[in-house]
Parts: structure tokens; C-alpha cells; sequence
């Protein structure tokens, strides 16, 4: 007993058989490591990784929210290239969309060097189908020189049978990781303790090989040479680590137990004195409990010895007060999301409203997380804090806008009222600027209702001395539409009065917003030039447009613009502009990294792409009507409707067309869009042609005439004239629709002609000339298939498969598998 030292008794052990285990990892492109807590899951892989020349990206999960694991995933990629992490970063959490490709092909352009490993801890606390769906897509890549280590208690992965058949993972349980008899000699023998005949079969027997409890066992052999039953393991830490403490350390460790990991610089903010350092040096010094992780330069705490402190700590009185100086932290770092958290959680709501006004509620993101936290904290504020922040309410009620809220946010909207003109300590010049921050507010409940939203618009204007404080521009105008006359389209017979009010509108939402939607105005009224067949009115406007918008930071518009230009193009034969159109908007995507607008490219793709039959090449999102995996928000839903139902009309799917028409209906009525509402008509009188429901399908068509008529709207009967033209040319011997009918032939007969030529020069004869090879490899790409199943369906080596494929790219002037399936 005498030889054995402090570092003795701290000393990490693996024995040959875990080291062999963990070895797995390098023949692996994904490894989990699964067992419950106290098995040495995180310790056993950082010791190895530390063992081997592999660069190590460690990445600890602290909760389930994705914005902030995604936020700390792409940071872990700066060391190796700060460009691509931002462009990580700014695309922002992928979700289970097109988004996905791009960013495993922002990590596949790494091109590492060396072996890296990527390990991310705790993945239990994230349970998210979509981190999971993203890691999956990452793993079956096979990107060279990366391997991926997740350790968990529990994982959900549903792919875990398959991904081991197919040799992607390597599983490692907690059998693997639990002491035998003999490895548990030579543990203690390797911390200066020789056991005894039997003490190492005792110790299993008391153990079943638990790392946690062999080591806490060890400690108090260490004061009593005795060995016992463990018992209670919170019992044995009390005894065995906790007790010896003096009084300092233990608060000093209650201070510092809410958090996973702490730096050194946080430690001594929170404990407020410089000696700090000293503590947690004695702490480290005397137990394996808490370590030092040069690896991101943070003191971890074992989550075993976390829960014990965090126990005690809740019947301290100052609990309340670590949580107010952890709040205090992560205010000094711009971690306001941390920080609203342990302000919420000591109960001051006075501090979460105030950061909610200093960060205007950026931290809540835009997934639907984040508003559901969001809520939790405006509901559970009490009245008489929450009537004091008004700036907090006018962001509260953006978000709810934004979400589809409508109740809440209009109750919200009242509540906000009340609050300004009831509080008597606010100055004019505050009033007056809180003000006309709630009439730009108020005016979204008017939502598309352009001279009822300009009415307060106008008040705003007037109210406010400066641009908006409140409103975030950094949502696109469009909500993702690339049709403005679709946003704004809502009474038949007053589309040119629309496109009046709306000229006269928007310079005053400019005002506001520092000229968001820059542009607006003028490509609906291009839009509607084009919707009437005017293709030199439509492309004259368009022109003025495109000039006001160019060199804005307005990538929406840009795409709304482009698209009427693909449109145009289309009309009028000019297919070389189509196409050289449709590959600009994703290369100036990519130039920019704008991904956030990969949706809306995708829509005017699916669009065009509709019209040109070619069914398969539609985003998944768009005719599998995945709106959940896209960032499309809501008063766009209808424009995608466009498109999914002529998806369904090129698949034959005529019977769910007009099963789901009610529903469609309702989603185009909501503002209304009569785009939309036309559209829907039209198919659903297609849809019952198929089906031999003549009279339904002529019905339907008038009905849609009816509408779109009064405003010459032309082209949503001439895009579809390869389905409707029969029932036209009969309701056309009807003396009433004449002339109106005869304007949508005579259209269409060019239109069709240009269609066909574009069918058959782009999608029959003239697709670029692959080898036999190179068109095998493409196929199976397409089809989803990685470069390891591609080489073993085909019998030959993955570098020939990734030769082949950035051989395919260049010919099909294509720089990823995601445009594949488009251009095949």
C-alpha cells in the first residue's frame, strides 16, 4: 500500500482486449459504442484516439437542440477549413431534404489527408431523426480518411442491423467494455494494488466488470484495504471521493456541476475568485471523476459524478444564485440561447425578456424547436414582467407570424396594444417608435391584402424615424415563392388594380425594411404581361426589375426574376436560355452560398421540369409533398401545390388528385392565392377527363375560366393545354368563351411546339455522351447507392468509381450526386 501514489490511483487503464476492440474504428466508416453510463465509453475512446496519429474533432452533446449542435459540428471543421465550415454554418441544420447532399459534399471537399475522427458524445440526448437521417448519408459517403464514433447509453439508430451487414459499422456494447476477472488484476496492479487470491474474482462478482464502481471501489480500498459490496454507487462516491474534500472544494464542485464541461476562464467567472485554478488542479490531482480534455481545452466532470453533485446541489440554497452567474457567463460570450436558459431556470424573467430584446429572438432559429421554447418562456412570464418588454412581444409575435400562429399571434398583437398605452413611463419618442413598430406587426394579419397592409404600413412610416428594429429581412419576401404575382393574386378581375396597389404600396414597406422585397412591384407586373401572353410587355418590365435588384442582397427576388425569364424563354422556343437559366440560379447559389434558397430552386426546377413531363426529374420534397424537409414556409404551401399537382397529374394519380382536391382547395383559400385556386381547377377538370367524367371535367374548367378570365390569365390554361385542350376547344364552340378561347389555342400552338422541341432535343436524343461505363456508375448514383456498393455491384475499385463519377460531372456540368437524378 505504500508504493501507491496520487497519479497511481488516477492512472487510465485498457487492457489489450478493449485496445483491440477500439482498433475497430479505423476499419470502419462508423463506430457506436453503446452502454449505460459509468462503462468508460467516452474514456475508452479518447485514451485510444490518443494512442494514434489520427487527428480527433470531439464533439459533446449537452441537449437535443439541433441548432446548437449544428452550430458546434461546423466550428469542429475550422482547423481544417474555415470556408467550408462557414458555408457549414450558414446553410444552418440540413433536415432530411436536398440540403443533406450538399452539405456531406461541402465535407467530402475537405479532401483530408490524414485519419480523422469524428466523435460525438452523448449521442443518446439528441434523439432526432434527422441527425440521425444526416450522419446515415454521411457514413454511407465513405468519404476518405473519416470515421465517425458515436457513444451513447441507448441509440435509435433504425439502420443498425443493415449498416452491419453491409460492413458501414462497428458496434461496440457494453459486454465489450466490462472488466474480466483478470484485466481487473491488472487494473488495480497498474494503480500500485495488488489483490489478493480471489479479490479480482470478488470484485466482478460485485461489479460485473463496471469500470465507475471497480474505481470507486479501489478508493476506499485504498483508506481501509478491506474490499465491500458497493451498494448504493451515490453512497460509494460520497465515501469514496466526495467526503475527503474540504468544504471549499465541495461548493467549489456544487458551483461547477450544472454544467457537462467547463473551461478554465469560465471556472473562475463562476467561482469569482483566482483561486480557482488552484481547486481544480487539487480536484484533478486526487480523482479520475473530473478531467482535463486538451483535445478542446475543458474540464469534464463523469456524467456518475455530475448527477451525485447535482443531487446535493438541489436542497442548496444557492443553487438559484450558480444558476443567475452561469446566466451572467454566457451573456459575456454571446451565448444568449445558454443564457435565457439558466435565467428561466432560477426564475428571472425580467433577464429573458431583456436578452430576447437584445438578440431580437435570432437565437430561437427557425425550426419549429425553437418556437416551441419560444413559447414556453412567453406563456410561464408573468403578466406584470411581461407588460414591461415590449420590443420582446413585437418579436414574440414575429415568430408566431412566421409559424402559421395565427391566433396566438393576433391575441398577441391585442395584449401588446394594451401593454404600450397602459404604460405611463414610456417617453413619446419611444411610444411613438414601439408604435410604428406594431402597425408593420399588424399589418401581417392582412396578410396578402396589399391596401390594408400598406394602411398601416403607412402608419409605420410615419411612426418611426428609422427602419425596423423588430422585423427579421433576413426571411425571404417571397416566403419561398418564386411567384410574386402568386402571393398577391387574391380577387379575380382586379389583377391589374393589384399590381396598381401594390406599386404604390411597397415603397413604403421599403422605407421600413431597408428595401426588402427590393423589386417586387415590378416583377409582378412583368408576371402579369406574361400571364396574359404579352411576352415584349412581360420582358420589358422584367428588365426594369432585374436592374433595380441587381447588386441587392436580395437572392429571392433574383430567383423570381430568373424564373420568369426560364418562362419566357420557354414560350417563346429560346431553350438554350432555359436551361442556361436553371444551371445559373444553382451555381450562383453555390457562388454565394445562399443554400437557404435551394428550396425555391428547386420549386422553379420542379416547375419547368413539370411542364416538360419530366416527372422524374421533380425534387422528392415536391412530389412526395415533403414540405416538412424543406424551408418553404407557409404562404408558399399553395405554390408548391402547383407543382405537386401536375406531379400527380404526369404519374397517372388522377384518383388522389381529385381525392386530396377539398384539401388543396383549402390551402390555396387561406389568403386566398387564385393562382392557386386556378390551377388546382384545372387539374382536377384533367384528372376527371381520365377518368371518363366528362361533364365533371368541363364543369370544372368553366369554373376556372370564370375566374382567370375576367384578368386575361392565359398560361395556366396554356401550360396545361397538353391535357385540357379537347375540353377548350369544346367549351370554345360556345359563343361566350370565344374569343378567350381562341387566345389560349392560338398560344398554346407555339407553346406546344416549343415543349416537344425541348422533350426532344434535351431529353431524348441529345443528352451528353457517357461511356457504357460511366453510364452504369451514374445510374446507381443516382439511385442513392455509395462508391463502396457502386464498386461492389459492378466488380471494381472505389477510386475507379470516384474516377468515373468526376468524369460524369464534368460532362454533364453537374458538381454533385444530388443533380444527378435530374440530368440522367
Amino acid at each position: 500500500m505504500a508504493g501507491k501514489t496520487k497519479d497511481q490511483m488516477r492512472k487510465l487503464y485498457l487492457s489489450n482486449r478493449i485496445t483491440e476492440v477500439m482498433g475497430g474504428i479505423f476499419e470502419h466508416p462508423l463506430t457506436i459504442v453503446e452502454a449505460p453510463m459509468g462503462y468508460g465509453k467516452t474514456t475508452s475512446v479518447r485514451e485510444y484516439l490518443n494512442t494514434t496519429d489520427a487527428d480527433t474533432l470531439w464533439l459533446r452533446v449537452y441537449d437535443g437542440s439541433r441548432p446548437g449542435l449544428w452550430n458546434s459540428f461546423c466550428r469542429l471543421f475550422n482547423p481544417l477549413d474555415e470556408n467550408r465550415a462557414q458555408m457549414l454554418l450558414k446553410m444552418g441544420f440540413p433536415g432530411e431534404g436536398t440540403l443533406v447532399q450538399e452539405a456531406v459534399g461541402i465535407i467530402e471537399d475537405l479532401a483530408l489527408k490524414k485519419r480523422t475522427v469524428l466523435v460525438i458524445d452523448d449521442y443518446h440526448l439528441i434523439d432526432s431523426s434527422e441527425v440521425d437521417f444526416f450522419l446515415e448519408s454521411l457514413v454511407k459517403t465513405e468519404i476518405d480518411n473519416l470515421h465517425i464514433v458515436l457513444t451513447a447509453r441507448y441509440t435509435g439508430f433504425e439502420k443498425i442491423e443493415e449498416f452491419k451487414l453491409k460492413g458501414y459499422l462497428h458496434y461496440i456494447v457494453k459486454e465489450n467494455l466490462e472488466f474480466t476477472p483478470k484485466e481487473i488484476a491488472q487494473y488495480y496492479k497498474s494503480c500500485g494494488i495488488s489483490l489478493k487470491a480471489g479479490a479480482s474474482n470478488q470484485l466482478y462478482t460485485y461489479t460485473e466488470g463496471w469500470i465507475s464502481a471497480l474505481y470507486l471501489l479501489m478508493l476506499n480500498y485504498k483508506e481501509f484495504e478491506h474490499l465491500e459490496a458497493p451498494g448504493d454507487i451515490y453512497k460509494l462516491i460520497e465515501k469514496a471521493v466526495y467526503q475527503p474534500f474540504s468544504d471549499e472544494i465541495k461548493d467549489f464542485l456544487l458551483t461547477m456541476c450544472i454544467f457537462d464541461s467547463f473551461t478554465a476562464e469560465q471556472a473562475m467567472f463562476m467561482w469569482g475568485d483566482k483561486n480557482a485554478l488552484k481547486l481544480i488542479d487539487e480536484v484533478t490531482g486526487k480523482n479520475a471523476f473530473v478531467r482535463y480534455d486538451a483535445a478542446t481545452s475543458t474540464y469534464q466532470m463523469h456524467n456518475i459524478f455530475t448527477n451525485f453533485l447535482k443531487d446535493i446541489l438541489d436542497h442548496q440554497t444557492f443553487k438559484k444564485d450558480c444558476y443567475k452567474k452561469a446566466a451572467q457567463w454566457f451573456v459575456k460570450v454571446g451565448a444568449y440561447l445558454e443564457s435565457m436558459h439558466y435565467y428561466y431556470l432560477c426564475g428571472d424573467f425580467e433577464h429573458v425578456l431583456a436578452i430576447i430584446e437584445k438578440d431580437k429572438g435570432n437565437s430561437f432559429n427557425s425550426e419549429i424547436s425553437g418556437l416551441l421554447l419560444f413559447m414556453k418562456y412567453m406563456e410561464e412570464c408573468p403578466q406584470e414582467i411581461k407588460s414591461k418588454f415590449h420590443k420582446a412581444l413585437l418579436v414574440y409575435a414575429m415568430h408566431l407570424f412566421t409559424f402559421n400562429e395565427m391566433e396566438l399571434f393576433i391575441r398577441t398583437c391585442s395584449e401588446l396594444i394594451q401593454n404600450i398605452e397602459n404604460d405611463s413611463e414610456l417617453s413619446e419618442d419611444l411610444k411613438r417608435e414601439l408604435l410604428g413598430e406594431y402597425e408593420l406587426l399588424i399589418s401581417f394579419i392582412h396578410y396578402n391584402d396589399i391596401n390594408k397592409m400598406s394602411q398601416h404600413q403607412k402608419k409605420a412610416c410615419k411612426l418611426l424615424s428609422k427602419s425596423t428594429d423588430i422585423y427579421d429581412t433576413n426571411i425571404y419576401w417571397t416566403f419561398g415563392s418564386p411567384s410574386v404575382l402568386y402571393m398577391f393574386y387574391r380577387e379575380s378581375g382586379k389583377l391589374e388594380q393589384h399590381v396598381e396597389d401594390i406599386k404604390e404600396a411597397l415603397p413604403y414597406y421599403h422605407q421600413l425594411t431597408d428595401g426588402h422585397g427590393i423589386g417586387g412591384q415590378y416583377i409582378m407586373e412583368a408576371e402579369r404581361h406574361f400571364y396574359m401572353g404579352a411576352l415584349e410587355s412581360a420582358e420589358i418590365v422584367l428588365h426594369k426589375a432585374l436592374h433595380i435588384i441587381e447588386g441587392k442582397n436580395e437572392p429571392v427576388m433574383m430567383l423570381c426574376a430568373e424564373f420568369l425569364q426560364v418562362r419566357i424563354a420557354l414560350m417563346k422556343g429560346d431553350l438554350s436560355e432555359v436551361f442556361g437559366i436553371l444551371g445559373q440560379m444553382r451555381q450562383n447559389m453555390m457562388r454565394k452560398n445562399e443554400f437557404h434558397s435551394i428550396y425555391t430552386i428547386e420549386l422553379c426546377e420542379g416547375y419547368i421540369y413539370a411542364l416538360l413531363k419530366q416527372k422524374n426529374k421533380i425534387s422528392e420534397s415536391i412530389s412526395e409533398w415533403k414540405l416538412s424537409s424543406t424551408r418553404i414556409m407557409f404562404p408558399a404551401y399553395a405554390m408548391v401545390g402547383i407543382v405537386y399537382g401536375r406531379s400527380l397529374l404526369l404519374n397517372g394519380q388522377y384518383l388522389k388528385l381529385i381525392g386530396i382536391f377539398e384539401q388543396m382547395m383549402g390551402m390555396a383559400s387561406i389568403f386566398p392565392n387564385l393562382l392557386a385556386v386556378v390551377h388546382n381547377l384545372i387539374y382536377l377538370s384533367a384528372a376527371n377527363e381520365k377518368i371518363y367524367r366528362h361533364e365533371e371535367a368541363l364543369s370544372t374548367l368553366r369554373q376556372a375560366l370564370e375566374i382567370a378570365m375576367p384578368d386575361q390569365l392565359y398560361m395556366p390554361f396554356v401550360e396545361n393545354g397538353d391535357y385540357i385542350k379537347p375540353l377548350l376547344e369544346e367549351i370554345g364552340r360556345e359563343k361566350s368563351d370565344r374569343e378567350s378561347i381562341d387566345h389560349i389555342l392560338e398560344l398554346y400552338g407555339c407553346y406546344e411546339k416549343s415543349v416537344n422541341q425541348a422533350i426532344e432535343e434535351y431529353f431524348d436524343n441529345a443528352k451528353p455522351k457517357l461511356s457504357e461505363r460511366e453510364r452504369e456508375i451514374a445510374v446507381l448514383a443516382a439511385q442513392g447507392l455509395t462508391n463502396k456498393e457502386i464498386s461492389g455491384r459492378l466488380f471494381i475499385s472505389q477510386n475507379t468509381v470516384k474516377t468515373q463519377l468526376k468524369t460524369v460531372f464534368e460532362k454533364l456540368g453537374i458538381n454533385s450526386r444530388a443533380l444527378l437524378k435530374q440530368v440522367l
